[in-house]
């Protein structure tokens, strides 16, 4: 067992620990948990949404200018960090039915980002639903992009992708509805495409067979960021586990108002492929499972000779 491998097996052992329009009807009866508000004047909390960095205390979470900072270009490519919210870790954490519609709701501006594989990304959000089905996005400082399954260009690979200045602090929206994924920035269409399946992963135990799972972060040695995280919002159907400890709102609450700050022209969505066409993507293996996540991310620095991910 390598250097690299042993590494990545220990993150993510402390990581598990540690741990525009739609359609009236959908959302009608859905449940938003917010993770995370910059307004609190602190970082993210633990007891809501995970956060864990490797080496330990490396890319420890600052709060600075109204946002939390994290930076992994400071130590060198086997730096992780990130957040995980599921419902292993978060009570309250809702149940991500795609058929009823789920929305991830995150403000957040990559300040630098660089990377030596072009299938992997110093920033990534993974959203999967109670099926484990779902879209890892990445993000490069002037593009946003996502990483396909077999059904697409192939596991982990660079997908369909969007040229978007990421430099500014930017409210971004995911929502699924059915086996479609949409991404836009300030209600304007960004990405619109197929709902991953990752589950071709054969490691154990598989974090892409988590289902109800949330990650923010840096998950990868071939890539790093600095980024500064403002808002993270979840909404699904009722908590898997009901909580008076987290904040739990009903949808027709205000969701988080969009940056006053100019935000970066983007190509609109409509010029991607139809969301029905078979793309050429890649998706990554990427720690998904709050739990399972460890083992699997050990199996994965193992075959970085086949999907070089970690």
């Amino acid at each position: 067992m390598n250097k690299g491998m042993l590494l990545s097996g220990l993150f993510f052992l402390i990581f598990a620990s540690a741990s525009h329009s739609y359609p009236p009807a959908l959302f009608a009866d859905g449940k938003t948990v917010v993770l995370y508000d910059a307004a609190s004047g602190d970082i993210p909390g633990t007891s809501v949404i995970r956060f864990t960095d490797f080496p330990p205390g490396v890319a420890l979470p600052t709060f600075s200018d109204g946002a939390t900072v994290v930076d992994t270009t400071i130590s060198g490519t086997d730096t992780y960090a990130g957040w995980v919210s599921s419902e292993a870790t978060t009570p309250g954490f809702p149940i991500l039915d795609r058929t009823a519609g789920v929305r991830v709701n995150f403000t957040v501006q990559v300040e630098s980002e660089a990377h030596t594989n072009n299938d992997r990304a110093g920033f990534s959000v993974i959203i999967l639903d109670k099926d484990a089905k779902g879209i890892e996005l990445s993000f490069w400082e002037n593009e946003i992009w996502v990483k396909s399954d077999d059904s697409t260009v192939g596991l982990f690979k660079h997908g369909e992708g969007i040229a978007f200045a990421t430099s500014a602090l930017t409210d971004y929206q995911v929502t699924f509805v059915g086996d479609t994924y949409t991404l836009t920035s300030n209600a304007e269409p960004l990405l619109t495409g197929p709902l991953r399946d990752y589950s071709a992963f054969a490691g154990f135990p598989d974090p892409y067979e988590t289902p109800n799972f949330l990650f923010l972060g840096d998950n990868t040695t071939s890539a790093q960021a600095r980024i500064r995280l403002r808002f993270v919002s979840v909404t699904g159907t009722e908590p898997v586990i009901p909580t008076s400890t987290i904040s739990s709102t009903s949808t027709n609450s205000p969701l988080p108002t969009a940056s006053s700050m100019p935000q970066p022209n983007a190509t609109p969505a409509s010029s991607l492929p139809p969301a029905g066409n078979v793309f050429e993507f890649c998706p990554s293996t990427l720690f998904l499972g709050a739990v399972m996540i460890t083992t699997a991310l050990m199996i994965r620095k193992f075959r970085q000779g086949r999907t070089n991910h970690f």
